[in-house]
C-alpha cells in the first residue's frame, strides 16, 4: 500500500506539473505570436516548477514508496521526517517562485535553502533502505 506521504508528494508534484506546462504553454505562445511580451519573465518559475515541483518531488515520492523496507522497526523510517520533506520541499519552492516575484535574492537562498534540508532529510531517511537482502537468510 501506498503511504500517505508519497499519496500526497504525488499529487502536489501533479499540480506544479500542470501550473509549470500552463506557464510553458503561455510562454511558447508568446514566442509565436507575441501578445504579452512580460511573460518571458516567468520562464525562471516555469524551470523551477519543472524541476523541483514536478520531477524531484515526485521522484522522491516514488523511492519512499518503492525502496526496500526495513526489516525491522518502522517499515519505511519515521514518518514524521517523510512529512517534512513534504513540508520543507514545498515551502522552500513556494519561497523560491515568490523570490522572482518579488525579486528577492534573500528570498531565494532561503527557498533554496530549504529545499536542500528537504533533500538532506530524504537522503537520511533513505539511507538505510538501500540494502541488499541476498546475505541475510531472507
Amino acid at each position: 500500500m501506498m503511504p500517505l506521504q508519497s499519496i500526497w508528494m504525488l499529487r502536489l508534484s501533479l499540480i506544479w506539473l500542470m501550473i509549470s506546462v500552463t506557464i510553458g504553454g503561455l510562454i511558447l505562445i508568446e514566442k509565436a505570436i507575441s501578445f504579452i511580451p512580460i511573460i518571458w519573465g516567468f520562464l525562471p518559475i516555469h524551470y523551477e516548477l519543472a524541476i523541483w515541483g514536478w520531477m524531484v518531488q515526485f521522484v522522491l515520492a516514488t523511492a519512499y514508496w518503492m525502496f526496500p523496507k526495513l526489516l525491522t522497526g518502522s517499515r519505511r523510517g519515521p514518518e514524521w521526517i517523510a512529512w517534512c520533506v513534504f513540508g520543507f520541499l514545498n515551502t522552500g519552492l513556494t519561497a523560491l517562485i515568490s523570490s522572482y516575484i518579488y525579486n528577492s535574492d534573500k528570498l531565494a537562498q532561503a527557498g533554496r535553502g530549504v529545499i536542500l534540508l528537504s533533500i538532506i532529510l530524504f537522503v537520511s531517511l533513505i539511507w538505510n533502505r538501500v540494502v541488499t537482502y541476498k546475505n541475510r537468510g531472507h
